[in-house]
């Protein structure tokens, strides 16, 4: 019984200070203790990820020498230049679809106020016919005061139940179609300016583009840059493993996805390719003398098919530029399987992003040591290289 009369007398506040305390009680249990043990183990293992990636890129762009400073700075203009003319474009679809809606509404109160005019012409011309002559279309619209129309029973019964609204009808119509010709004009004038804006843009872009092209002329024609070229992709293929082996195996991916996650070895010889295309430099194949061999495959992708898929689920383990690959981004799909996506133009994932089979990654392009538009294309099995062509369906 005191109990009751107890909590018939509580106030929220005490109730609320009750609830906290239960709660602290509950996170200090072996159970909630543990889960907070794991979660900070978690961080940890991130942590260390961060200053591994930290290292190997301090130690990759410290090696790049004159030739791979320049090949980055390239890079990194072409980055740029691109995600301003893809930002171009995207304001003048947006301007032109603004554009196209208000010439719709346009258009609509045109043939509403086209109606309006000829039905309230209509109605008058019945009750003037009674006195012998037309109507004027002006006594309609100016606002002759209706007892100056000649009306009879039809008039009084019809005419004066719907002029009046009608005429409101006509003033509003007539507002807004003031109203939508300005901001018709006013974005005319906007999309004139983003048209200018997206063409300088992509005359920016073209440049990059030649630049990029010229030191790879300058490459093709010296013996002593192919050199110097090759010697850092051999040491930027060693900065890969040593990447992907201090990546190690994620605790993360069979924590947070273990209710439907499916292992990607059962997938073997199923899973679609990062994107149609075909390959132009197989599985440990040599795309030139005196160049390491591939550990992956080289893509050019088909007509229209610019963007970078993910094959499996799993989790982003980087997602930056790394020397002669351009950007590059690695999947971890867990079990030791990583796939390694590189010369793209544009990343759309994030260091410690979770990915889905078909998520869009990347925009296939050609930063790094690559002449064309290509996705260079790896599967890794803890650490080692394996033909991709075993894991993808033909």
């Amino acid at each position: 019984m005191a109990t009751l009369i107890i909590g018939r007398e509580m106030n929220i506040p005490f109730i609320r200070i009750l609830l906290f305390s239960a709660l602290l009680l509950a996170l200090s249990t072996p159970a909630a203790w543990a889960g907070n043990q794991h979660i900070k183990a978690q961080i940890r293992q991130v942590q260390q990820e961060r200053l591994h990636l930290k290292a190997v890129r301090k130690r990759l762009e410290s090696r790049l020498g004159k030739l791979g400073q320049q090949l980055h700075r390239l890079d990194s203009a072409l980055v740029r230049a691109r995600k301003e003319a893809v930002e171009a474009e995207k304001a003048v679809r947006k301007t032109d679809a603004r554009l196209a809606d208000l010439t719709d509404r346009q258009g609509a109160l045109e043939r509403h106020i086209k109606r309006l005019k000829r039905r309230m012409a209509q109605e008058a011309a019945a009750a003037y016919q009674r006195d012998g002559r037309q109507p004027g279309l002006a006594d309609i619209l100016q606002g002759v005061s209706m007892a100056a129309i000649p009306h009879h029973q039809y008039m009084a019964a019809r005419l004066m139940a719907t002029q009046a609204e009608d005429r409101r009808n006509f003033h509003d119509s007539v507002v807004k179609l003031q109203k939508v010709e300005k901001q018709t004009r006013r974005e005319r004038q906007r999309l004139s300016r983003l048209q200018a804006e997206k063409e300088k843009k992509r005359r920016h872009l073209a440049m990059q583009r030649s630049a990029k092209q010229h030191l790879w002329n300058r490459v093709r024609h010296s013996a002593r840059l192919k050199r110097q070229r090759d010697k850092q992709l051999a040491e930027q293929e060693t900065a890969l493993k040593r990447l992907l082996k201090g990546l190690g195996a994620s605790t993360l991916l069979a924590e947070d996805k273990a209710t439907d996650w499916v292992s990607v070895r059962r997938l073997k010889g199923k899973l679609p390719w990062p994107l149609k295309g075909r390959i132009m430099a197989h599985f440990h194949s040599r795309p030139a003398r005196g160049r390491p061999r591939l550990a992956g495959v080289l893509l050019a992708p088909k007509r229209g098919a610019g963007q970078v898929k993910a094959i499996a689920p799993g989790q982003v383990r980087y997602a930056d530029w790394f020397g002669g690959y351009g950007l590059m981004l690695i999947v971890d799909h867990g079990q030791g399987l990583m796939s390694v996506y590189a010369h793209n133009d544009v990343l759309y994932k994030h260091l410690g992003d979770w990915v889905d089979t078909g998520d869009v990654l990347a925009d296939v392009g050609s930063t790094g040591w690559v002449e064309h538009v290509r996705l260079y294309f790896e599967m890794r099995d803890r650490g080692r290289p394996t033909n991709p062509v075993r894991w993808c369906h033909r």
